[in-house]
């Protein structure tokens, strides 16, 4: 009978990619948009408060998603 591993530790293998990848976006903006004194738009609004909404957006589902696999892997544990 084949044994079956728990998706666990792959999912929390990605998370950890994606929080790394979250870190590396939100600590590294694209900075030649402050220096380069154009307000390029994108969906109405300003390019670089576009970045920063996305980049938000971004973290606060990884971290819900954290939360939720957090949660699910406590409830299989019990």
């Amino acid at each position: 009978m084949p044994t079956r591993t728990s998706p666990a530790p792959l999912r929390r293998g990605i998370v950890k990619l994606w929080f790394a990848l979250d870190a590396i976006v939100a600590l590294a903006p694209p900075l030649y948009w402050a220096a380069d004194g154009r307000t390029t738009q994108i969906a109405a609004i300003p390019a670089a408060l576009f970045y920063f909404l996305a980049v938000s957006l971004c973290i606060t589902t990884s971290l819900i998603v954290a939360y939720w696999l957090d949660a699910a892997d406590e409830g299989s544990a019990a």
